[in-house]
């Protein structure tokens, strides 16, 4: 147990916060340490993704009697094999990072990597992923060798090693607690900068922010405040920044190719770099901040970083940086707005600064439901980190809150997992939309929280981890049935008030754990049915979804909408079985139709105007109830 007062502290202090006191003390150790270090790598991520941190602490084979194991693609901390696709779908390229945390006395470096990324364990996520980033598919995708980070937790502190061999890096360090400590005061931002500089401009006070200064300095300094004592990026000084590192994209190679090959012009083609931070002194040519917030020039920063660490010179590189003392909140935050409005930005990294994200904050601030604990949208990074009577699982974040609604109300529960980049995408103009009522998102955002606080209580609920998507639909299903189409607002409030009025008091622990008998159920058939090789192949799994909605409903067909449209029938022939199957003019996509969803279907209806719902089987859009208008 730690010795350190302070870090003993803090460590109480989570154990409440996370009410994990029924939890034993090795466990609670375990689960610090893993989020301590951790959050260092994608700051308050832990904070609002519990299922990925359980993952982490919890989905080790027991016999291993590791800390924690994590894998990293481009700097985040992956949770499914489907991350890889939605992120490499965006990036490109992927750089893939493995990290073993374990006691010193244990296991050697080779029994780790032998057993965490060769052996491969069904049924654990760690070893889903690392398998599906070594095969052709994905190899022909790396940015380069993987890296093997292995931390050892033990008394003493000892040098890093690095070692590299044809298939990947390894990378050993031996941590402490004075270490743990050190990196913990590091996540909660309590970081003092010394920045020197080369030249200055003195802006001097201004009316809603204090001391502002433009400094040029050499790409050392900056490099050297960027960077922990491990050399390790200090990835929470990027927390306000609307996007994180891109990686390997057009602009950020032409920026290394710079850097390495006509360093001295750097700073005529960079913007430089704004910071922002809470205290402000300049003190013999060095500026010295207070907890700073890099807000502008994170591609900037990291391509330093990255040029840096492969050995390269900077001493002829100088950057012109911006520091403002922000003293009050709206400041800064008006400050990432403008200072990237220049900038070409995922569409999806603006979404939850939308008027419509800001008055669903508000609506979720008002709303109180008997026999639920209260929840709050934390649509911004830490919003709620400074009111320690809001739980951890009261915080909701946008991440959760698409998944749940793409869940609840979308008929996607095989997809709803996916990452919220790839998400906010494949749902623009369906979620989030004005005019849209906010019932929905406070249900599933209700549903989802206050579901989080009762897996923690009941230990019988471990196994349904995986599944909470599957659950929230399994819960809505059970009470109430189908949700109407979220666009018809009078109906799906209608909805969303009945449902929550089934569902107070004690009667929503009552319904999950019915909830969680019935997918058991579902998953036992499903395995009967198609062999014991399906039996994890079920979150992501559309025919899965097809096999419970049949099992629930009778049926695999899911209605979209309740929205009832007209088209004219292009065509109807028949298939190789002799079924009837036409398409019916409609926008974006022409629909398909056929006579085993429609019996009164005839050969008649080519050229017909028609009316039609729209349905979905198996993954794809079709018709229904199709009419001869």
């Amino acid at each position: 147990m730690f010795e350190n007062p302070i870090l003993k502290a803090w460590f109480s202090d989570y154990v409440k916060e996370n009410e994990l006191e029924e939890n034993s003390s090795l466990e609670n150790e375990r689960r610090y340490i893993d989020y301590i270090y951790f959050s260092q790598i994608q700051p308050d991520r832990l904070d609002r993704d519990f299922d990925l941190l359980n993952q982490i602490c919890d989905e080790i084979p027991e016999r291993m009697g590791l800390i924690g194991i994590a894998v990293t693609m481009n700097g985040q901390l992956i949770s499914t094999r489907t991350d890889i696709d939605d992120i490499l779908q965006k990036d490109g390229q992927g750089r893939f990072e493995v990290y073993i945390l374990a006691y010193k006395e244990k296991f050697s470096t080779e029994e780790l990597i032998s057993e965490v990324y060769h052996k491969r364990w069904e049924g654990y996520n760690f070893s889903e992923i690392t398998g599906y980033f070594q095969t052709q598919k994905i190899v022909t995708r790396w940015e380069g060798l993987p890296t093997i980070n292995i931390i050892f937790v033990a008394e003493k502190k000892a040098e890093a090693q690095s070692i590299k061999s044809k298939e990947y890096t390894i990378n050993i360090q031996q941590i402490n607690e004075e270490k743990l400590y050190a990196i913990a005061q590091a996540n909660r931002k309590e970081y003092q900068a010394d920045l020197e500089y080369q030249d200055s401009i003195e802006f001097g006070k201004l009316e809603d922010a204090g001391q502002v200064y433009v400094v040029l300095c050499n790409a050392d300094s900056l490099v050297r405040i960027l960077t922990n004592d491990d050399g390790l990026i200090r990835a929470n000084m990027f927390d306000d920044n609307v996007r994180d590192y891109q990686g390997d994209t057009d602009v950020n190679q032409e920026m290394e190719a710079t850097l390495t090959t006509n360093p001295v012009n750097f700073v005529l083609y960079n913007n430089g770099i704004t910071i922002v931070c809470d205290r402000l002194e300049s003190k013999n040519r060095a500026l010295i901040i207070k907890n700073p917030q890099i807000v502008n020039g994170c591609q900037t920063c990291n391509s330093l970083y990255q040029v840096k660490r492969k050995g390269n010179d900077l001493s002829q590189v100088q950057v012109i940086i911006k520091v403002i003392e922000a003293t009050k909140p709206e400041v800064a935050q008006g400050i990432v707005k403008g200072t990237n409005r220049q900038n070409i930005v995922y569409e999806e990294a603006f979404e939850t600064i939308r008027q419509y994200h800001k008055e669903l904050e508000d609506f979720f601030n008002v709303m109180q439901t008997e026999g639920f604990s209260k929840v709050y949208y934390e649509r911004r990074s830490k919003q709620y980190a400074r009111d320690n009577a809001i739980k951890p699982y009261q915080k909701v974040s946008f991440r959760v809150l698409i998944q749940s609604m793409v869940a609840m109300y979308m008929n996607h529960v095989e997809t709803s997992h996916r990452h919220e980049s790839k998400l906010i995408i494949d749902y623009r103009n369906k979620l989030f939309v004005e005019g849209q009522s906010y019932y929905p998102y406070y249900v599933a955002a209700l549903l989802a929280s206050n579901l989080e606080c009762i897996m923690k209580q009941d230990y019988s609920l471990k196994d349904m981890r995986p599944y909470k998507m599957h659950l929230l639909f399994l819960i809505q299903e059970l009470s109430l049935g189908p949700a109407p189409d979220i666009d018809d607002k009078e109906r799906i409030e209608e909805y969303c008030k009945k449902l929550l009025k089934l569902l107070g008091g004690t009667e929503y622990k009552q319904t999950v754990l019915r909830a969680a008998a019935r997918f058991r159920q579902i998953m036992r058939q499903w395995v009967a049915a198609k062999g014991s090789d399906y039996r994890y192949a079920i979150k992501d799994n559309p025919e899965f979804k097809d096999f419970m909605l049949k099992e629930l409903r009778g049926s695999s067909v899911v209605e979209v909408n309740s929205n009832v449209y007209t088209g004219r029938v292009m065509t109807v022939t028949t298939d190789k079985h002799g079924n009837l199957f036409g398409f019916i003019a409609h926008r974006p996509e022409n629909v398909y139709f056929n006579e085993l969803d429609n019996p009164n279907m005839n050969i008649s209806y080519e050229g017909k105007a028609v009316s039609f719902r729209l349905t979905e089987k198996a993954g794809k859009i079709r018709g229904i109830n199709v009419r001869i208008l």
